[in-house]
This record gives C-alpha cells, structure tokens and sequence, in this order.
C-alpha cells in the first residue's frame, strides 16, 4: 500500500490507497461550508524564520505523514541561503486579482558604516553606527507593479513561438526563449492562447475536484462529466479538438495512454498553438513556471535599474541569459489554496537549481505590509538620518498600546495604594488585529496579536518583532454561497474562535483590509454592516465581547501582500534581522543575529486517514463509494504550536 499526499480529498491508487486529509475544524460547531469540502480549511503556513546561521525557519501547515511543507523548509539550509544571498529575493502574490510582484535587494556585507568592511561589533559605538546605516538606507522592500491576471498568453500560428515552446514542454528549459518569442506581456493585435490562471488547477487529480470558484469562472473549457468516470474510465486527450483552442483534459503521469483514476493523474491543459501542428499538452505548474520566470526578469531589469540608475544595460552572454531563474521565490498562498498537492506543485514551478521557495500565508503577508513604514529614499548625507514614517497601522497600534499600558499602570498604582503595597507592574497591552482580504476565487479572515515594538534602529522593516496568529478562517468561493454570506459566516465563525482561543483578549484595535480597491471597498461596506449588527446584539448584553463599529477599518495599498511577502522572505533567508547580545561562557557580551520577525502559527486542523481498496472500480454489481469514511487520527488542538 502506498501513501498518496493528494490533498484534502485524495486520489485512487491501482490496486489501494490511503490518503492524509487536512480536515476543517468547526469551533463550537459552527456550521458552515468549511466541513463539506476539505480544500477549504483553516491552514497555517511559515511566516518566519532564521538566516544562515540561525535557526531554520519553523512549519505550520500539518497536513498528515508527508508534510510537504517541512520539505520545503528543507531546502532553506544555510548552503543554499548563502549561495543566493547576491541575488534579489523576489515575492509575487499569486493568488491576488492582479498578481502583484515586489523584491528584497541581495544582502550586503555591512562594516561599521555599513559601507562594506566588515567593522567588528565589539563596542556600542560600531553598534550605533551600524544602526544609523539601517535607518540611512531607508527601506529596502520594493514593488515592481503587477503581472495581470496570471494567465498565460502565447502567440498563436508563430513558427518561432511553437518552437521555442515545444523545446521548453521537451527539455525542461528555454524559459528565456519562451518570454522572448512567445510569451505576450501586454495587450497587443493578434491570434494568441490564453490559458487563464494555471495555480488554480495545479496538482489537481480530475476536473470534478476543482473547487467551485474554479468550475464556474473557466466553465467553458472544461470538459462535460464523463459519467464513466466513476466507473475508473476517463478519456483520453482528444487530437481532433479543433473548436477550442484551449481546453481541459486530464493526463496520465505514469506513461499511460489514458488516465486510470489514480494518483498518477493530473488536469492539464491542451492547447492548439498551431493549426497545422498536433495539440500540445501543458502542465498548470509548466504554464507557471512561465509567469514566475517573468516575475524574475522583471525584478531583474528593475534592480538594475535601481542600482545603476537609467543607464545602458549591456547585453549579457548566452550562458548569463536565464540567470534570474536561479533568484530565490517568496510566495503568498491563502489558506483556502494550502493543500498538499497544490503546495507540492508551487515547488516544482517555482523552478531555479538554487534554493528553494519559501511560503507565507497571505494574510499573514499583509499584515506584515501594513506595518512595513511607507518607502523612502535613503539619505547619503552624514547627518543623523530621521526615522521614517510609520504606517498607519503601526502609528494607530502604537498609540493604543501607550494609552492602554498608561491606563493599567494607574489602576495599579491606585490599587496599590488602597492595599498599602508596592505596585505591581501590569502586563504589557496585547493588540488584537483581525485582517480581511478577498479576491474573485476566496474569502480570508484571520486573527492575530502583535507583540515586542522594535525601534527603526533594531529593524526598520518590522516595527513589530513577533506575530501569533490566533485563528484563521479561509473560504473558497463558488457554489450557492454569494461573497457577501460566506464572508459573514466566516466573520461569524472567526469572532467565535478567538473568544475560544483568547476570552481576555478586548475587541479588535484594528481591522485591516487588503487586495484590489474594489474588492477593498466591498469588504469595508460589509464590515461597517455586520459591526453595526454586533453593536445592537450587544446592547444590554453583559457578555458582549466589544465588537462594533467604532473598530476602527484600516484599508491598504494594492502592493501591501507582495510587499510583505518581501519581508517575510528577507527574514527567512537573513536579510531582516536583529542584532542581541549575547553573554558568551568568558562572561563577555557578544553581538548576535537573529530574525528580524517571528511568525508563529496554530495548527487549526484536524488531519484524517481514508482508504480505498477497490480502485475507484465498482464489484460484484454493487456500486461503493471508492474511499472510506475519513477517520480522524489527530484532531484539532488550539493548544497544541505548529511551529517553535
């Protein structure tokens, strides 16, 4: 018997399966669509981690045996860190409306000056110094715009755009002859193809497992249901297509003629570049991988030009024209999207013989972008460089906690003088921040506490150094459920786990929004509905948690996911950092990196085992379902990290 890793629902095996099922967690069972399909689960993705020399990055998705999101930390060794610590660290937002794309520069060696070195940190006046460069250079994370829509255009019935393509498809390679000759970038005249945003599909097993948002948007080129699919017989590709230029099939990785039901498929899209040549079959990562490599030229030919101004480029050898394919990948990914096989073809697309992708939950990116201060030009006068701007996140977060630390502190010095006793020092105030995004595809709802302020001069990146995400209630869309009821019940749902999860926690200090305008716009119109609602249901009510809608909305520019996907990858790979001492074993205290954010995430679902014995093939005249009841084996436990 042999495991299949093939997300929440599994996928048939020959002769038997057994398949790991990441499974929702409904708090307090709330109903809600969550349960009925296992893609749509609450998932936890790394957010944080160390550079070389540090600590490796910590996991939170726990998706059953195969984890594949701890093979991913894997690749983040410290080798493999350093081997691209000269090269820009790029971050798109992939599942976003408009597949946003940011960049962190390459490290560099800092001396006392930071100009490069290498000045010992023995006393604080290098310390001061070196902080004082920090500042002077400003922020760092850039973005570069926006991809589109993550679709896939190629340039129709073109002798050097069929070849380059068909060499790429064979061979694994010419990504750059494929952004030359036949990748479209822009809307131009023409006969081109279209296949329309390939994550959605990727490592998906059949059609019928594509979520409803998905089924719905792409209805035209998917395939009619083969009622003899549930019988075990699927159809092969169909060569004499010739209405659709692009279309949906399901492919056989096993060598196969057709497919068998099994594990070793997988939706694939057949397209028709040439009308006088036979369809060619391409991969959802395949097509990917080519959007991903154009993120990479354009964060190539943009650092260049921020590192040597508008002057003349020139012209690289053959051996250096892919070499932005080896820069190292940040994702974004929501929870409604993290399962195993989907996870396992994002890393496989994101291609580079380098190190590895690492991946961050969207929301989580967010957050980080919301707080990031608002870029600024680096000083290179020798004056004492000012502080930048905070955001308005951090400016409304850090007052808060002010007036909050300064009220508990009088209550209790005035209790303390009632009881004749020394005052206690309070607990420090703990913000609540619940961040809301959305897009055409799914609704993202997550709750996080934001602790240990950090001054410009510790790491200008991250006003904030750590991140606990309380709960995380992630929908796809489609089906019955409009954006307006499933993001309601989602809210619903979220405002009943964090009452769970933290009761001494006080209403939100904040709700961020984040995505396009539009979608900005529709989410804060909601919000203002469903707060005022809480507002009247808790009047009288000595229970009441505080929700209202005097929480404040804090909106987002449409760079702020990329650009804290940015971050979150700078400080996986040392680029963000703090720097501590240390008392060493002489008694000596001795400067120490670490990383500039820590993330930590709860594993928020339960994970479940289900077997099939048959194949997906009927016995004996007898129709049976091809898998059993999953049964739960580790179930959900708030208490229990994720991740160090």
């Amino acid at each position: 018997m042999s495991l299949a890793a093939a997300g929440a629902g599994g996928a048939g095996l020959g002769g038997g399966g057994l398949s790991t099922a990441a499974m929702a967690h409904n708090a307090g069972g709330v109903p809600g669509g969550l349960a009925a399909q296992h893609q749509q689960h609450h998932q936890g993705i790394p957010g944080g981690g160390g550079g070389p020399g540090m600590s490796a990055p910590g996991t939170t998705m726990f998706a059953g045996a195969a984890d594949l999101l701890d093979k991913n930390q894997s690749f983040l060794s410290g080798k493999n860190v350093r081997a691209v610590a000269k090269m820009p660290l790029v971050a798109v937002d992939l599942y976003g409306d408009s597949c946003g794309v940011a960049y962190f520069p390459p490290s560099k060696d800092e001396g006392a000056g930071g100009n490069g070195k290498g000045a010992k940190m023995d006393d604080e006046m290098v310390a001061m110094m070196r902080a004082m460069a920090k500042v002077k250079k400003g922020v760092l994370a850039r973005s570069v715009g926006d991809y589109g829509e993550t679709n896939v255009t190629l340039k129709k019935d073109d002798a050097t755009s069929y070849k380059a393509v068909k060499r790429y498809l064979n061979k694994g390679e010419g990504h750059g002859a494929v952004l030359e000759d036949a990748l479209v970038v822009s809307e131009t005249k023409g006969d081109n193809i279209v296949i329309p945003r390939p994550h959605l599909f990727m490592g998906v097993r059949r059609t019928s497992d594509l979520n409803d948002a998905t089924k719905s948007k792409f209805a035209s080129i998917l395939p009619d249901e083969d009622e003899n699919a549930e019988n075990g017989n699927f159809s092969a590709i169909n060569e004499t297509n010739t209405t659709s230029p692009v279309s949906i099939t399901t492919i056989a990785m096993d060598g196969s003629s057709q497919p068998k039901g099994d594990d070793y498929d997988r939706v694939a899209f057949q397209m028709k570049l040439n009308s006088k040549k036979k369809l060619m079959t391409i991969l959802p990562e395949e097509a990917l991988a080519l959007v991903i490599a154009q993120c990479k030229k354009k964060v190539k030919e943009e650092h260049a030009i921020a590192e040597n101004g508008f002057e003349e480029i020139k012209e690289e050898d053959d051996d250096d024209e892919e070499a932005y394919m080896d820069y190292p990948p940040a994702f974004a990914i929501p929870g409604w999207a993290a399962t195993d096989s989907t996870i396992e073809a994002l890393i496989d697309a994101a291609g580079g013989s380098g190190c590895g992708p690492t991946l961050h939950q969207r929301s989580v990116a967010a957050c980080v972008g919301a707080l990031l201060p608002p870029p600024t030009e680096g000083n290179a006068s020798n004056a004492k460089p000012a502080p930048p701007p905070a955001s308005d996140l951090t400016k409304l977060l850090t007052e808060t906690m002010q007036i909050k630390d300064a009220e508990a502190a009088k209550e209790a010095a005035k209790e303390a003088g009632l009881n004749r006793t020394d005052p206690v020092e309070p607990d420090p105030f703990v913000p609540l921040v619940v961040l809301a995004g959305a897009t055409e595809e799914g609704v993202e709802l997550t709750a996080v506490q934001i602790t240990k302020p950090q001054g410009a001069d510790a790491e200008l990146h991250c006003p904030f150094g750590n991140i606990s995400v309380i709960s995380s209630v992630c929908h796809a869309l489609g089906g019955e459920g409009s954006t307006k009821s499933v993001f309601e019940s989602a809210l619903d749902e979220l405002r009943e786990q964090i009452g769970v999860a933290v009761p001494e926690s006080e209403e939100p200090t904040a709700i961020v929004t984040y995505g396009s305008v539009e979608k900005q716009a529709e989410l804060s119109s909601m919000l203002k509905t469903v707060l005022t609602k809480y507002g009247k249901d808790g009047q009288g009510n000595d229970d009441w948690d505080g929700w209202d809608q005097d929480i404040p909305l804090v909106s987002t520019g449409e760079d702020c996911v990329p650009l804290g996907t940015a971050v979150l990858g700078a400080s996986v790979h040392g680029r963000v950092r703090v720097i501590i001492s240390v008392k060493g074993t002489d008694g000596k205290m001795r400067p120490k990196a670490k990383a500039g954010l820590t993330v930590q995430d709860v594993a928020t679902c339960a994970v479940a085992v289900s077997f099939n014995y048959f194949g997906g093939l009927e016995t004996n005249d007898n129709k049976q379902d091809r898998w059993t009841e999953p049964k739960v084996i580790f179930d959900f436990d708030r208490r229990g990290p994720a991740g160090p």
